[in-house]
Order: C-alpha cells, then sequence, then structure tokens
C-alpha cells in the first residue's frame, strides 16, 4: 500500500507539473523574510555606501580648479607646523597605533577573556528552568499521586503523572537510539510497567491496573451530569486531550493553506483512492481470515491518525481498542521505515514530503 501511494503521487506531480521543491512554501505572505541575521545584506549595504562615498570623492575630485589657479590660491597660506610624531609621546602611552607586526595580532589573537564562573545559585537556577516540567510533575507523582493511590485506591494521578515522566525520559534518550527505541513505545513499557508494580503493592493484579488505568469515562458525559459513572483514569484524561488534536490539527492546514492549494490533486487523489481501498478492502480481508467482525472493521482507519481514527471507527461500531494499536503502529513504522523506503523506492528528496503527507 505504501508503494502504490508513492508512486501515485509521484505519477500525479510528474503528470500535473506540480513536482514538490525543497523549500515547503509556506501561506503567510511574509515577503522575503526569514530568522537569519542578514549578514550578507549588511555587509552588501556597507559595502555600498563606502563605494557610493568614493564615487562622490571622486567627482569631488575631478571638479576641482587646475593646477596653477590652485597654486595661485594657496600661495600666501601659511604652512602649519610639523606634528607631533605619535610615537614620541610619553605619559598616557601614546594613541594606538594602526600598524600591528605580525607577532603583536598573534598574541592579541590568542588573549580570551574567560567568563566568570556562575555560583551555586546561578547553577541551581539553570537547572530547575531547564526541567521545570519535568520537576513538577515528580512532585505531583510523589506527593500527590502516590498518596491519594495509596490511601484511597484512586490511581489517575499517580499513573497519569508517571506516564508523562516515562515520556520525557524516552525523549532524553539519544537521537541514533530513538531511529530504533520509539519514545511511545518506550514511555508506554516504562508506564506498563512502573504501575503494575505500583499496583503489586496494594495487592491489585495487572488487569485491575489496566482497568483503573483507562475506565470508559467520557468529559462530555461527566459535562452532562450522567450518574453511575467510574472515575476518569489516566487513559481517559489522554483521550480528551486527543480530542483537543483534532481541532488543533486546522492549525498547520491552514499554515500550509497555499501548498495544499498548489498540489490540490496530487494530494486528494491518492488519499480518496487509498481510503475507498482501506474502508472496503482491509475489513473485507481481515474477516476473510479468522478476525473478528469488529476488529476487522478497526482495520478500515489504519492509515488515519489516532485523532481522526477513534471517532471513525466509532460511528461503524468497531474495536476502538484495536484501532488505537493499529494507528500508533503504523505511525511509529512510518517514523522508523518510511524514510528508508523512500530511498529504496528513489523518490527524490524534495517530494518526500508530499508522499507522507499524501500518505496521512
Amino acid at each position: 500500500m505504501v508503494v502504490i501511494t508513492v508512486y501515485m503521487v509521484r505519477g500525479l506531480q510528474l503528470l500535473l507539473g506540480s513536482s514538490k521543491r525543497a523549500i515547503i512554501e509556506r501561506a503567510e505572505e511574509m515577503g522575503h523574510e526569514d530568522d537569519e541575521i542578514p549578514l550578507t545584506e549588511a555587509q552588501q549595504s556597507q559595502h555600498n555606501s563606502q563605494s557610493s562615498e568614493t564615487n562622490s570623492f571622486a567627482t569631488q575630485i575631478t571638479f576641482l580648479p587646475s593646477s596653477n589657479s590652485f597654486h595661485n590660491s594657496t600661495s600666501n597660506l601659511i604652512v602649519p607646523e610639523r606634528a607631533q610624531d605619535p610615537s614620541e609621546i610619553r605619559g598616557t602611552g601614546g594613541p594606538p597605533v594602526g600598524d600591528f607586526t605580525e607577532q603583536d595580532q598573534v598574541r592579541m589573537g590568542n588573549v580570551r577573556q574567560a567568563p566568570l564562573p556562575s555560583t551555586r545559585s546561578q547553577r541551581w537556577a539553570a537547572f530547575g528552568s531547564s526541567n521545570f516540567d519535568t520537576i513538577t510533575y515528580a512532585v505531583l507523582f510523589l506527593f500527590v499521586g502516590l498518596p491519594i493511590y495509596y490511601s484511597t485506591g484512586y490511581a489517575m494521578p499517580a499513573q497519569l503523572t508517571f506516564n508523562i515522566l516515562a515520556y520525557f525520559a524516552a525523549l532524553a534518550l539519544p537521537a541514533r537510539w530513538r531511529q530504533f527505541l520509539h519514545p511511545v513505545l518506550v514511555s508506554s513499557a516504562i508506564t506498563v510497567l512502573a504501575i503494575w508494580i505500583l499496583g503489586l503493592v496494594r495487592g491489585d493484579g495487572l488487569d485491575e491496573v489496566l482497568a483503573s488505568y483507562k475506565t470508559n469515562t467520557k468529559y462530555l458525559q461527566l459535562w452532562k451530569g450522567e450518574k453511575g459513572l467510574a472515575a476518569p483514569g489516566a487513559g481517559d484524561i489522554f483521550g480528551s486531550i486527543l480530542d483537543a488534536s483534532i481541532v488543533a490539527l486546522a492549525l498547520p492546514m491552514f499554515q500550509h493553506r497555499k501548498e495544499l492549494k498548489q498540489h490540490f490533486f496530487a494530494i486528494v487523489i491518492p488519499n480518496v483512492v487509498i481510503s475507498v481501498v482501506s474502508l472496503f478492502g482491509y475489513p473485507a480481508l481481515c474477516y476473510a481470515i479468522g478476525i473478528s467482525s469488529q476488529r476487522s472493521l478497526a482495520f478500515a482507519a489504519r492509515s488515519l491518525t489516532l485523532a481522526l481514527a477513534i471517532p471513525a471507527v466509532s460511528n461503524i461500531n468497531g474495536d476502538l481498542n484495536t484501532v488505537a494499536a493499529l494507528c500508533i503502529m503504523s505511525g511509529i513504522l512510518g517514523v522508523l521505515i518510511g524514510p528508508h523506503i523512500l530511498e529504496w523506492l528513489r523518490i527524490p528528496e524534495g517530494n518526500k514530503h508530499q508522499s507522507q503527507l499524501s500518505r496521512r
């Protein structure tokens, strides 16, 4: 499916003449502004100003009177006294001399002003500022989540804060490790292991711990005042934030609206074709090989992001747990092996982003 999508997008680009350029055109009408310091322009402006001064000076010299008239007009002037040699001035060291020797230049180039060492309070302030989020969630986990969990049995504060700390730890891995150890997989494994250990301390098994992590209580149900609902777990909190990300998706689409208009057909046609194939092909194929009907319906939204896949599968009565796992694994595999597949297919560098955008 990836190969079909990539070559379909590439073929439409070549057919419509809308090949993706290396630099993405943004929607904002910002002209030629950029975030870099215009050193070249500054040097060019200085060069232009110096050139203009030189030209004006040359013009003035051109219109000076002739040598005879100049000699006649200056014959009555008094010759000024000779200026004192700056090298002979004593007491103050004399004015700076412009012609340094090579040895002086080397000696001055080696002189560096070392910054003053930071004080202990400055080091602690820098550490706290750079790790403010981690410290905040660690304090909430130790002094809020754990006491509530072991005193009342409500696990959401402890599980939520620890899950976030696990994700921060996964992001702290070196970049070359993250090519294989995706932060979502690492943080999920750490979280499951940790909440299982915390549950064993209270005498709860893994099934009970996972049931408390996600109780399927929606925030809309709480706002409507429905009775008899279980207290929301950490998974329900993350699900509520996920709903907000659907609306947030409109922001990058608006920022790239000019690019989307320019490559409209190269994006829409593959999306429509792949959507139709996924909607009618995946469920039938999965059901034919023995997968249950609800889980087979979850494969219809495999290529969507999780924020859009959950409501789509919910509308067709599919299994939400299956589609969550499918979307997450598809996204992770796309990040890990997607660039290598595009290189293997010999897709030009400027068109890789367009192919990935069409797959979404």
